[in-house]
């Protein structure tokens, strides 16, 4: 996962060590691991839904300079970090989270590049640029009628919306699976 990949521990010393006292008596825990990355799979997934970090809080919302240039596009203005590409299957930061698990661990995460940034917030430094330009859109230079626009250099400041993470809610589950798993 070139993208981002993020390691929780667990803060509440009790949720700890009732976890690792369960770990410590199932002979295999990769099955285990799998459940929990299907589980957090799933809260991370409904978190660009509700578009609420890990604790429930609100992301920040779109600039209205954003919210207007998608909607000139003719895309969804108020979607958060999920797709606007009109349906393409995959092309999303959403569509793109996975998990590994392995006997010590599970790992969820993407691999876009740009998934930390959106993970954790950030300053992009733009360098001075030129671009090709047909009438008022941004266009390729094989087009006809165009003709070359420098673009100043500029910072963009993308604000952090945490979606990969353990919510309250998933710490109880967790542990709850952990149980189920034994008593199987």
């Amino acid at each position: 996962m070139a993208g981002i990949s993020i390691k929780v521990e667990l803060q509440d010393l009790a949720a700890r060590d009732t976890l690792r006292d369960l770990l410590t008596r199932m002979e295999n825990p990769q099955p285990f691991y799998a459940s929990v990355g299907e589980r957090l799979l799933s809260s991370t997934r409904d978190r660009f839904e509700t578009q609420t970090d890990p604790q429930g809080a609100p992301w920040v919302s779109l600039a209205p300079r954003t919210i207007k240039q998608r909607q000139k596009r003719g895309q969804l203005p108020l979607t958060i970090l999920r797709s606007n590409s009109k349906g393409m299957a995959g092309s999303s930061l959403a569509g793109s989270i996975n998990y590994i698990a392995s006997a010590e661990e599970v790992r969820i995460g993407s691999p876009k590049v740009y998934a930390a940034i959106h993970q954790l917030g950030g300053t992009i430094q733009k360098p001075e640029s030129s671009r090709y330009m047909v009438g008022r859109r941004f266009a390729k230079r094989s087009e006809e009628g165009g003709r070359e626009v420098k673009i100043k250099a500029h910072t963009i400041t993308i604000p952090a919306r945490p979606y990969i993470g353990i919510s309250p809610e998933d710490e109880i589950g967790i542990l709850e699976d952990a149980e189920d798993w034994l008593s199987q």
